[in-house]
């Protein structure tokens, strides 16, 4: 006979996966159903020539229908807590709309070309509030693996003010490698620190 304990990891997975797949958009249309890369603790993934490994619980998705949550790490209920993004294809095109990451303008954490949105816990992509304000609050340099990338950190305001937050980033020019954690707090930070720490190159 099957534990409690697990009875409970299995319900605890099912949770996740289900408010990943059944958030809706504003206009009460369901969201497509993301394909997520199975990733329990221990098991590497692979972000361009990066691989890391994932904290305890959480998922990562390579790829959604909508590309909404490409890259996304995904931990309890948080459907887009950090995203990690291999930008080697988008920066290889002059033509494609893209900003290059950078710790020396506001929004430098934002590779869109259109409006910044305000990612947090309770505001997953597609659902967020517009970003009205980004202040550079932290800059310089932080180890992935061995080698140093661009860091900033920003306190983000937002439309919805219940939704201001900070959002961190880790920019590897020379790989082309984009991390970004949204609603940056100490337990999550944490955890970026030791997945990024631990990263290898190939």
């Amino acid at each position: 006979m099957r534990s409690r304990s697990f009875r409970r990891s299995v319900l605890a997975v099912s949770v996740v996966l289900s408010a990943a797949a059944c958030t809706t958009s504003t206009d009460g249309r369901p969201q497509p159903v993301p394909t997520v890369t199975a990733a329990p603790a221990g098991d590497r993934i692979d972000v361009g020539t990066m691989h890391v490994t994932l904290p305890a619980g959480a998922k990562y998705t390579a790829h959604s229908q909508d590309g909404l949550l490409d890259g996304c790490i995904t931990e309890g209920t948080v459907v887009c807590e950090a995203r990690l993004l291999d930008l080697r294809e988008a920066t290889s095109d002059p033509n494609a709309p893209i900003n290059l990451p950078s710790a020396k303008r506001p929004f430098g954490w934002y590779t869109g070309t259109d409006v910044p949105t305000c990612i947090t816990a309770a505001s997953p992509p597609g659902e967020a509030a517009t970003a009205t304000g980004s202040t550079l609050v932290e800059s310089g340099f932080k180890p992935v693996g061995t080698k140093n990338a661009e860091y900033g950190r920003w306190q983000v305001s937002c439309e919805d003010a219940t939704q201001n937050n900070e959002v961190r980033m880790w920019w590897l020019p020379t790989s082309k490698i984009l991390v970004v954690e949204y609603g940056a707090f100490a337990g999550w930070d944490a955890k970026m620190d030791t997945l990024l720490t631990g990263a290898t190159f190939s």
